[in-house]
Parts: C-alpha cells; structure tokens; sequence
C-alpha cells in the first residue's frame, strides 16, 4: 500500500514539474529573462560601466527586443549608437518600469557591443537587461561575455574595437532585483532612434544642426586652408551650426584606410560607429575618386557598399548628402595629367548620383563643369587683385593662361591649393545651398545720390552737403565669404567721375579698396561703371583661423599621432593616458563659441571722396 501510494505521489510530482518547465519555456518566448549585474561600494554612491560582446544571428528575425530596467541613471549604447544618456527611469510606488527597444536596425552579422553606464543614488548599482531575437510567435535570448570597467573608462569605451584587454569579466548575480523594486515589462518595443530628417533642396543648415564631413582626400585635405567649413559657417549667420571633419585620405567607401592595423572591415566599423559617436544630424559624404582609379572596383560593388553605409547611417537618424568627385584638372608636363582618369570618375560620380536619387537624398554634383566653374570664380577673384608674377593672367597664349589658372588650383591636378579650395568651396556652397558664387556688388549713383545692392545689406547712407564731394554709408555681406565685395559706380560716364579714394573700416582697421584690374564691371549699361573691391574681408579671415585651430584640436583627439599607446594593442605599456583625450572637449567648445559669434557678419563703413 505504500509502494503505491508512493508510486502516485512520484507520478503526481513529476507532472506538476512538467506543468511548471512547460510554464517557464512558455513565458521564455514571451520574454526573456533579465541578467542582472551589481556592482557596489562601501561609502559613497555607485557606478558602472559593462561591455556585452554578442553575435547575434537576427538577419532572418522580424526584430531584435532589448529590455533594460535600473532603478539608478542609465546610458545605453547599441554599436555605438546612443540610446539613452544618463537616464532616470519611471517608478511608481516600488515597482520601475523597464524601457523596450528594438535594436534590429543597429544589429550586424558578426560582432556586435551593448555598452552600458549605470549610476546609483546609493551604494549599489543594480541592472537587468536582455536580448531577444524575435521571429513570430518565437523569441529566443541572445547570450554573450560581460566585461566590467577596473575604473572610469576613456572616450570611446562604448564602440566595438574598443580594446578592453584589461576590463574584468561581468558575473551575473541572482535573486535580483529582490526587495528594491519590482519590474514592470515595457509596453511596447520603440524604435531606437527618431528616423532622419527629410531635407529638401536647396538645403538649409536649421538650428542646432551637427554636421560630419565624411569621406577621403578631398575633406581630409580641406582642413589645411578650412575654406570649406568656413565658407558653410559664414551662411549660417546666427544659427547654431558645428562641424566634424571625419575625412581620411586615400580612403574609399569600404574604409580601406581606416584599418590601421586591422583589416578595412574592422576600419569600417570603426568608421560607422565613430560618425555615430558624434551624434550628428547631418552626414555630408563624399567618395567615389579612389574607388574609380582601383583596378578590382567596379561601379556595382562601390554603390553597393555605399547603400550599406548608408543603410547604417539612416539606422542612427541621420541626414545624408552625398557630393560627387570632382573633376581632376590637366596639370602641365612634365607631370602625367591625372584629367585622363575624368572619364572613368564621370561613372563613379553618375553612380553616386544614382544612389542619391533612388534614395531620395540631395547630391551635390562637383563633376560637372567642376574646372570651367573654378576657372570663373578665379577670375573673379583675382580681377580684384594685383597678381603675383607667377600667376599672372596677362598673356597672349590662351593654353599657357589655362596652365597657369590651374597650377594655381592644384600642383598635381588632384589635390587642391588654399586657392583651390577657396574656389571650390565657393561652388560646394553654390550647389548645396544654391548661393551664387558671385562677388557681392553694391552700385553707387552719384547722379541720383543712390546706394543699392541685392547681395548686401546697406544702412546709414550720407553724402555731403558739399556738392557731393564724401559719401559714407555702412554695409554688410549677407554671407561671410573669401570672395571680396564689389563697390561699383553706376553713371551715364563713370568715367567723367574723379574719385579720390574709396575705403572700408572693418573694426578699427581701415583699408584702400583696389580699383579692378581687367574684369569690366557688368552691372552697369555697356560696363561703363569703374569696380573697386574690398581686400579679403577680415572677419572671414579670423574666421577661417579659428576654424583651423578647432580643427586642429578635433584631429589630434580622433586620430591621435600616439593611437596605438592610448587605445590600441600597446595601450598597457603607459597607463591610462586615454583619459586625458577628453580634455580637447572643452578647448573645441569654447572655439566653436567663438567660431559662432564671428560667422554672424559685422557691419563695415565705406567712405568714398570725390573730386
């Protein structure tokens, strides 16, 4: 009789385990469970930074949950991408409500990091979170190796080449949260980051704007005249507007020069997740030149792995524009002219635009007319100048002319001079922005006492009660930029008219304007006016510096020259200098404090005296 009842009990036992594991397995593919970390310290409140390394296979998935609750502050970071930044999360009564995102969109094939940062108000710092690959009905929990921060982690902790030989491996704790709280399940997955921006042309820097040059030679090399970002600050006025310039020479859209020592794959993943370390609104993105001179690139493979960046780049929310190669120029002999590959670059750029257009993205084309348009925009410029003997324009032979402009351009036909970039830019600005890369003119009427212009803003117009002899009047550039500003004499005989001198005040500075040397003035009837023209104006000047400087100190924090002891394979040899790369921040800020207040155009006072 015991035996059987024994028997029953036995039977009735394993079918209430069975019911119970059935439970358990059924609420896994509801949810999956939580893995809690703690960290704690004896006085004081706590905090800690963890590192998951997890290859997830979620490319047949419908998506890819992630789950964290804390009753602290938490930072989140899939792939370097932010999620949340010291975040407290809701509570009520004793019971915080866990955060749900679907983190699909930010997830490779490969390796993968979530990083996160956790603050308490006490002595604990208390964390659960989880993965899930979701593919109908089914859920199943992405695993991988926790690592723990020794001490406060340098820039850079939360991408995944970050080398962390020397954090600690996370031990999960159990029985978490206990009695500190309950946790309420997210009400819904959200998507991680708010989708990008849909921007129209002509485009329009917008307030609060944060603006990545990504991309080769052409950006890297920008930086050592900084016409460009100069040229795009002074349009921005009193807008809050920065920059980043992410360029890499020799670089291609696989981020073949990006790897360091490690493989292109590796430089590109480091490429992505350092744009999405900045956080930008805008990506402005620029290849195409190197992949067309590569013998094994096709146009194929080079817009194929341009949707991939920017597949990835749309998954953090931000505005793509992508700008074609420009045009190479003929240099003289001995030099091979590099313009023989501008048929094969043509394609690259087509295929750019290509890209573009079935993305419903803006391009910005510097192929077409690319030297044609430089040529113009020089002559412009130097009409206003006396050239040096090497540059000067005045010859009989049209070839050697041609010649001269573009050694003025480019040494090499490729890259660019401070005078290259100065015209170049003006056409980036011209095709982005659509802003004429046209000299400012104001006309002078002395007949009818008028001071006009479309392209400058006039105020404070005097002239003399003696017989005209003085005028003066205030004006300022509606965009601060390298081309100088026109003051022109509109008269049925300009030429009748004596003028003693013309000159501007910028500040407490006063300079001569330069009468033009050969560019007949074309805003008056059959170019009868004289031009005379600002010297380059200062404050663009000191803007162009300041640029310099906060560019200068932006490079040595993303591509310091001692890389490999502070983040690389030899980190270990002097200790934790890594943390003092953050110490540019405030430095680059401040500049970019002053680089906004001197992009807001000044007004200047011009005074001409007649005869």
């Amino acid at each position: 009789m015991a035996q059987l009842i024994f028997s029953q009990l036995f039977r009735c036992l394993a079918t209430a385990t069975a019911i119970v594991c059935l439970q358990t397995v059924s609420m896994a593919q509801d949810a999956a469970a939580l893995t809690w970390f703690q960290s704690d310290v004896q006085e004081g409140t706590a905090s800690a930074w963890y590192r998951w390394a997890v290859d997830p296979a979620v490319a047949d998935s419908e998506s890819a949950e992630l789950t964290i609750v804390t009753d602290g502050h938490c930072s989140l970071y899939v792939n370097g991408q932010r999620i949340l930044k010291n975040v407290a999360l809701e509570k009520s009564g004793g019971s915080v409500a866990a955060l749900g995102f679907d983190v699909k969109s930010l997830l490779r094939q490969g390796r993968n990091t979530v990083a996160v940062e956790v603050h308490s108000a006490d002595k604990v710092a208390l964390v659960g979170i989880a993965i899930s690959a979701v593919q109908g009905d089914h859920k199943s929990a992405v695993g991988g190796v926790w690592h723990m921060a020794p001490i406060v982690p340098p820039v850079g902790w939360q991408q995944t080449d970050f080398n962390d030989r020397d954090w600690l491996e996370a031990k999960p704790v159990t029985g978490e949260p206990g009695d500190r709280f309950t946790v309420a399940a997210p009400e819904k997955f959200a998507a991680p980051v708010m989708p990008a921006k849909v921007r129209t042309a002509p485009f329009q820097f917008e307030d609060g704007d944060h603006v990545v040059f990504v991309g080769a030679t052409f950006f890297e090399r920008a930086q050592l005249s900084e016409h460009l970002e100069a040229t795009l600050a002074g349009t921005c006025g009193e807008k809050h507007v920065t920059f980043r310039n992410l360029g890499w020479s020799a670089d291609t859209v696989f981020a073949d020069s990006r790897g360091i020592f490690d493989k292109p794959d590796v430089g590109y993943l480091r490429m992505v997740e350092h744009i999405r370390a900045e956080e930008p609104t805008v990506a402005i993105i620029c290849y195409g030149q190197n992949e067309a001179l590569m013998s094994d690139m096709t146009p194929e493979k080079y817009t194929q792995q341009l949707g991939r960046l920017l597949d990835e780049l749309a998954a953090s929310g931000i505005t793509c524009v992508l700008v074609s190669p420009h045009e190479l120029l003929p240099t003289p002999p001995p030099i091979p002219s590099p313009a023989r590959f501008n048929s094969r670059i043509r394609v690259y750029s087509e295929a750019t635009a290509s890209v573009a257009q079935s993305r419903g993205l803006l391009f910005v084309d510097l192929f077409s007319d690319f030297a044609n348009r430089m040529r113009e925009i020089d002559y412009e410029i130097n009409s206003c100048y006396k050239l040096p003997p090497e540059l000067d324009r005045q010859t009989d032979n049209p070839d050697t002319m041609a010649m001269v402009i573009y050694r003025s351009f480019s040494e090499n036909g490729m890259h660019l001079t401070d005078h290259g970039y100065e015209c170049a830019s003006a056409i980036v600005r011209e095709r982005l922005l659509d802003i004429p890369a046209e000299l400012p003119v104001v006309v002078v009427d002395p007949k009818s006492q008028s001071v006009e212009s479309d392209a400058v803003n006039i105020r404070d117009i005097k002239w003399d009660a003696d017989n005209t002899k003085v005028l003066t009047f205030a004006l300022q550039e509606k965009f601060l930029t390298a081309l100088p500003t026109v003051i022109s004499i509109a008269s049925e005989d300009a030429n009748s008219v004596s003028i003693e001198g013309v000159t501007i005040q910028s500040g407490d500075k006063t300079e001569p304007l330069m009468q033009r040397t050969f560019l007949a003035s074309h805003v008056n009837d059959a170019g009868r006016g004289r031009s005379f023209a600002t010297q380059s104006n200062p404050q663009y000047e000191a803007l162009r510096q300041l640029v310099r400087r906060k560019n200068e100190l932006y490079f040595h924090r993303w591509r310091p020259q001692n890389i490999t002891y502070l983040f690389g394979f030899r980190k270990h040899e002097q200790g934790n200098n890594a943390a003092d790369i953050a110490r540019f921040d405030p430095f680059i800020l401040e500049l970019e404090k002053q680089i906004h207040e001197l992009q807001q155009p000044s007004w200047r006072k011009v005074t001409l005296q007649f005869r």
